[in-house]
């Protein structure tokens, strides 16, 4: 059983649904929990025979939520082994649940930091108690969650073929949306605080000083989306974004993109910047992300505390910028689906064993 699936398709909802399309579904069920009440991919995931189940959110009804969490595993002993993929050590809480029905607990870590801090360091000790195997994202991501305990570092990994750089896709694209000489700044994330959606506004609106033919994707959605969209407005910069909300169709919109932005305050290591790399686009990350995230030589930290003008410089410096085919650099780092990491068949065999 698999938990950490949420409604909104981003890096964890991705991982997991490479690996339901690429497990040998002879050996290995994936069945989901959930405690949102929709599932993203739900169509897809129930067309490869897995069920979902649908529980309490623990917000709502902490006792309703382990309450079901716990009839669904009684009623079920062929789900042996529970794999928890999480954000922050609060899933100790749901965790306390198979460890008490004698279940194995696998423990993946998504995060390398959060804004649940003090309910985070509480339950660590718990969390590490509970969990029998423990894997991770990258080396930040297995330290904010383990401690000093062991972590199996698994790279977030990606259909490279299917985001290599394409000029067609590109051309499809642009003449889509309308941005067909455009200088096109792409961010995909959730407009949600740790992604800082104001501090890419911030960098944005001087972009466009510099580059008056910009234009900024803006692929995603979230809690704090209205006051983003009022902040650009404010911004004089509304009219030279595209809010283009959830999307499946982020390989086109990489190909049509000229650089990959992403200014946030923390991430484990984020799916969607490999993907960027694998189409070739040249990345301007926050040096808040971890460094294992450059697996190409396109790839420009910079720091948040370092002046607009900085990260202006670096992003229109892009702006001649000749782009390759990657795959073959993604798949050397572990990052394609095609040439799974020893520890991504280290864990797929801990799933064969009965």
């Amino acid at each position: 059983m698999v938990y950490g699936m949420t409604d909104n398709p981003g890096g964890i909802e991705m991982y997991l649904m490479n690996q339901l399309r690429t497990a040998d579904r002879e050996k290995i069920v994936f069945d989901f929990v959930t405690d949102f009440p929709t599932i993203a991919y739900a169509d897809e995931i129930k067309s490869y025979g897995s069920e979902i189940y649908y529980i309490p959110a623990k917000s709502k009804s902490l006792p309703g939520h382990l309450r079901q969490m716990y009839r669904i595993l009684r009623s079920h002993p062929e789900y042996k082994k529970v794999y928890f993929n999480i954000l922050d050590a609060g899933a100790a809480i749901t965790e306390v649940v198979p460890w008490l029905l004698r279940r194995k607990v696998i423990t993946h870590s998504h995060n390398g930091n959060t804004d649940k801090i003090r309910l985070h360091k509480l339950c660590r000790p718990f969390l590490n108690l509970f969990t029998d195997k423990r894997y991770a994202c990258s080396g930040v991501a297995a330290g904010f969650m383990f401690g000093k305990r062991h972590a199996e570092i698994i790279p977030n990994m990606i259909d490279a073929g299917k985001y290599s750089f394409s000029e067609d896709k590109r051309a499809a694209k642009r003449k889509e949306l309308g941005i067909e000489n455009k200088f096109v700044i792409c961010h995909v994330g959730r407009l949600s605080p740790q992604k800082n959606p104001f501090g890419l506004i911030d960098i944005f609106a001087e972009v466009l000083k510099a580059a008056e033919n910009s234009v900024l994707l803006s692929v995603g959605s979230g809690e704090i989306a209205d006051e983003v969209h009022n902040y650009a407005k404010e911004k004089g910069v509304y009219g030279n974004i595209l809010f283009l909300g959830r999307r499946n169709d982020i390989d086109c919109l990489l190909s049509a993109a000229d650089v990959f932005l992403l200014p946030s305050f923390y991430e484990g290591l984020p799916i969607v910047a490999i993907e960027a790399q694998a189409s070739g686009l040249p990345c301007v990350l926050s040096d808040c992300i971890s460094p294992e995230t450059a697996i190409t030589g396109n790839v420009k930290f910079l720091s948040l505390e370092e002046p607009v003008s900085d990260w202006v410089d670096v992003i229109t410096g892009y702006k001649d910028f000749r782009r390759a085919d990657m795959r073959s650099e993604v798949a050397k780092a572990g990052y394609d689906i095609s040439h799974p990491s020893s520890a991504e068949k280290n864990l797929r065999s801990y799933f064969e064993e009965k």
